[in-house]
C-alpha cells in the first residue's frame, strides 16, 4: 500500500502542473437545478451550528455565513425580488407578481453551495456610484434608490472580471487616501469578489462531473463520467490501476487520469474553509482535498472518507430533500468528530449567542428607558416614572452585560480583545457611570443620558461591525494574546474612555440646559451637573493614569521598551494631562462651572481622538480597525462637541449668568 503513495502525490502534482495556465476552474454546474421551495428551518438550524474552521478558529457555519454575508454584500440578510416585479435589482421590484425573498446567512451559503447558478444571480454587490458600472460595462438598471445590486454572474464573467481586476491593479498603485470614490469602490468591488469566489468555489470540486477517458480507467472508476465521490467510493481499483501502472505516468492505462487531477486540484485551490476535522495530533482542519487523497490512499480511520461522501452525495442529489439528509449526515459526523477532539464547546453558545443578539435587544430597551426618561422631564414630580426609566435602563444594562459576559465565554478572553469589543464595553460601562451619577444626583439629565449613550454606542458597534466585515471573534495576533493584559491594561484604558465620554456628555447637557433657560448656571440643576463632570472626570482620570502606566509597562514586557511616542500611547497620555490639568484649574480656582464643562467636553474629543483617531493615522503599532465609516463617525463626534462648546460661549458671552451679573453689579461696601 505504501508503494504506490509516492506515485499518488506525483500523479497529483504532475496533474495539477497541467492545469497550470487556467487562471480559474469552470466547473460543471448544472444550470437547470433550482431550489423552488425554502429551506426546511430545522436543516437551516442544524447547519448553522455545524462546525468549521476559518483563521484558526472553530466557530458555528452560521458565524460564518453571516460575516461573509456582511463582507460581500453589506447587510445580515439578502433580500430581493423574484417574479414578475419590475424596478431594478436588489431590493428594487414591486410590480404585480413579484414575490419579495429573504434569505438568512445560512439558507444563503446553503444556495451557494448547492444551487451555485441559482446563487450567481443573486443581487450581491452594492454599487452605490453609477461611475462603477459605467467603468465596468455593466448596465445600470434604473434603481431609483441612490445605490444598486449587481450579480456574480454579472460582475464574474471573465470579460467584466478582467476589466474588474485590471482596474483594480491600477487603483490599488495609488496611496488609499489619494483615491476618488470609483477608484475606491472598485477596489473594495474587487476584494469582495474575490473573497465571494472562493465561497462559491468551496464546493465546485464535488458538483463538476468528469469524463473519463481510457477503458481500464473507466472499468477501474465504473463508467465513462464520475464525480469525486465515485473516485473515492472505488479508491481500491483506482489504487490498483496505479499500481499497475509501474510508476509510469505516460501508461494509457491512466487515461486521462492525470487531466481529472489537475482539475482537481485548480478546484481544491480555492477550498480554504476547514470542513473535515483532521486526525489527532493535528490542528488545521482539511478542505475536500484532503479526504480525496487520504481515501485514495486507502485510509479511512479517522473518518473523513465517510463525512466526504456525505456532503458528496448531498451536492449531487437530485431533490431538495434528498440534499437535506446528505447534509444532516455530514452535520452528524463533522459534530462527532469535533466533540471527540473537545472542539465543539462553544459552538452552541456562538449559534446561540448570534441567534440571540442580546446587545441588539438590549438597544431597544435603551430607546425604550430614554423615552421614560422623556416622559418623566415633563412630570418632573412623578416618582414612578423616574424608578420605569431607572429599572428600564439598568434592565438593558443587564442585557448587554450579559452580552459582553457570552462573548468571554465563547473566546475565553477577557471583555475586550479587538475594537469592535471597545464599544460594547464603553457603552455599559457609560452606562453605569450615568446611573450612578442620578443615583447620587437625582436631578433627571444623567436618567436621560444613560440609556440614549448605551443606545446610541450599540448602534455604532453594530455600523462597524458591518462596515468591517470581519469576525469579531477571530484568534487575537501574537502580540495581544495575553489574558492577563487584556484584562489589567485594556480594561483600564477603555474605563477611563468610558467615563471620560460620560463626563463630556454631562458638560454638554449643561450647555442645552442654559442655552434653553432650562435652569440658570446657579440653579441647583445646573450646580449638579457640574458636581457630576468634574466627579466623573476625577474617576475617568485614575484609570487613564493607572491605565496608560501599565500599558508602558505591557510594552515594555511586548517590545522591549516601555514608551515609543506612537500615536496611541501619546492619546493616552494626552487624556491624563488634559483631566490633569482640568483638576487642577478647578481646585485652584482658575475656571469655574463654565470652564470645567468647556474642558471637560474638550477632554472628550481628546478622548476619542486616543480611542477612534489614532486608528486612521495609518502610522504607529496601533494602527488597526480603520474604515471609511469610523472615519466620518470621528468627525461627526468632532463637529457635535464643537458645537456645542461653540454654542454655549456664545450664550455665556451674549446672557452671562444673571446671579453673577448682579453681584458684580452690586456696588462695593464703604471703607470703616
Amino acid at each position: 500500500m505504501k508503494a504506490i503513495q509516492p506515485l499518488l502525490l506525483v500523479l497529483f502534482a504532475f496533474g495539477a502542473a497541467l492545469a497550470g495556465g487556467c487562471s480559474r476552474p469552470s466547473p460543471a454546474y448544472d444550470g437547470t437545478m433550482q431550489r423552488t421551495a425554502p429551506w426546511d428551518p430545522d436543516l437551516v438550524e442544524t447547519m448553522a451550528s455545524l462546525p468549521v474552521q476559518e483563521n484558526g478558529r472553530v466557530k458555528p457555519l452560521g458565524s460564518f455565513a453571516a460575516f461573509l454575508l456582511y463582507a460581500v454584500h453589506g447587510r445580515r440578510d439578502l433580500k430581493f425580488t423574484v417574479g414578475q416585479g419590475e424596478g431594478g435589482r436588489g431590493e428594487g421590484g414591486q410590480g404585480e407578481g413579484a414575490q419579495r425573498v429573504t434569505l438568512e446567512p445560512t439558507e444563503w451559503l446553503l444556495d451557494v453551495w448547492c444551487y451555485p447558478d441559482q446563487a450567481a444571480d443573486y443581487p450581491l454587490f452594492r454599487i452605490e456610484n453609477t461611475g462603477v458600472l459605467d467603468a465596468l460595462g455593466i448596465e445600470n438598471a434604473g434603481q431609483t434608490l441612490n445605490f444598486d445590486y449587481v450579480t456574480f454572474r454579472e460582475v464574474g464573467n471573465p470579460t467584466t472580471r478582467a476589466r474588474l481586476e485590471e482596474l483594480a491593479d491600477q487603483y490599488l498603485a495609488i496611496d488609499a487616501k489619494e483615491r476618488d470614490a470609483v477608484q475606491e469602490h472598485v477596489v473594495q468591488l474587487y476584494r469582495q469578489l474575490r473573497l465571494y469566489e472562493n465561497v462559491h468555489l468551496q464546493l465546485a470540486a464535488l458538483h463538476t462531473v468528469f469524463k473519463v477517458e481510457g477503458d481500464e480507467l473507466r472499468t477501474a472508476l465504473g463508467g465513462e463520467t464520475i464525480r469525486i465521490g465515485d473516485m473515492v467510493r472505488r479508491s481500491e481499483p483506482f489504487r490498483e490501476l496505479v499500481k499497475s501502472a509501474n510508476r509510469n505516468l505516460q501508461d494509457p492505462k491512466l487515461g486521462n487520469m492525470m487531466a481529472i487531477f489537475g482539475e482537481l486540484d485548480e478546484l481544491a485551490r480555492h477550498a480554504a474553509l476547514g470542513l473535515f476535522p483532521p486526525a489527532a495530533g493535528q490542528e488545521t482542519w482539511n478542505s475536500i482535498d484532503a479526504p480525496m487523497m487520504t481515501a485514495f490512499r486507502g485510509d479511512t480511520e479517522n473518518g473523513q472518507a465517510a463525512m466526504f461522501l456525505s456532503l458528496q452525495d448531498a451536492i449531487a442529489a437530485d431533490s431538495q430533500a434528498a440534499k437535506a439528509t446528505g447534509l444532516r449526515q455530514f452535520h452528524d459526523a463533522v459534530v462527532a468528530a469535533a466533540k471527540a477532539r473537545g472542539e465543539y464547546g462553544a459552538i452552541d453558545t456562538e449559534t446561540e449567542y448570534y441567534r440571540a443578539s442580546w446587545h441588539y435587544k438590549a438597544l431597544h430597551w435603551f430607546i425604550f428607558g430614554f423615552l421614560l426618561a422623556g416622559v418623566c422631564w415633563l412630570v418632573p414630580k412623578n416618582r414612578l416614572l423616574w424608578w420605569a426609566s431607572f429599572g428600564v435602563t439598568s434592565f438593558a444594562l443587564c442585557l448587554l452585560c450579559y452580552d459582553i459576559y457570552l462573548r468571554c465565554v465563547i473566546t475565553g478572553r477577557p471583555p475586550i480583545t479587538r475594537l469592535y469589543d471597545t464599544f460594547l464595553f464603553i457603552a455599559a460601562f457609560s452606562v453605569l457611570t450615568l446611573l450612578v451619577v442620578e443615583w447620587i444626583l437625582p436631578r433627571r439629565i444623567a436618567l436621560g443620558l444613560a440609556p440614549l449613550a448605551g443606545a446610541l454606542l450599540i448602534m455604532l458597534a453594530r455600523m462597524f461591525e458591518v462596515s468591517d466585515g470581519k469576525d469579531t471573534l477571530d484568534p487575537l495576533v501574537a502580540v495581544l494574546d495575553s489574558n492577563y493584559w487584556l484584562a489589567t491594561h485594556v480594561t483600564m484604558i477603555n474605563t477611563g474612555y468610558a467615563a471620560g465620554l460620560a463626563a463630556s456628555a454631562l458638560a454638554l447637557a449643561w450647555v442645552f440646559v442654559r442655552v434653553t433657560r432650562i435652569a440658570h448656571p446657579s440653579d441647583a440643576l445646573s450646580k449638579s451637573l457640574v458636581r457630576g463632570v468634574y466627579g466623573v472626570s476625577a474617576f475617568s482620570l485614575v484609570f487613564a493614569v493607572v491605565g496608560t502606566i501599565w500599558g508602558g509597562v505591557w510594552a515594555n514586557d511586548s517590545w522591549g521598551r516601555f514608551w515609543g511616542w506612537d500615536p496611541k500611547e501619546n492619546g493616552a497620555l494626552m487624556i491624563c494631562l488634559s483631566q490633569i490639568a482640568m483638576v487642577h484649574a478647578r481646585m485652584s480656582g482658575m475656571i469655574r462651572d463654565f470652564g470645567t464643562v468647556m474642558w471637560a467636553a474638550f477632554t472628550g474629543m481628546v478622548v476619542m481622538f486616543s480611542w477612534f483617531h489614532t486608528n486612521l493615522l495609518g502610522v504607529g503599532l496601533h494602527n488597526y480597525g480603520f474604515s471609511s465609516g469610523l472615519r466620518d463617525g470621528v468627525w461627526t463626534g468632532y463637529s457635535v462637541h464643537l458645537g456645542f462648546m461653540t454654542v454655549g460661549a456664545i450664550d455665556v458671552w451674549l446672557r452671562p449668568d444673571p446671579v453673577r451679573a448682579a453681584a458684580a453689579a452690586a456696588p462695593l461696601p464703604a471703607e470703616s
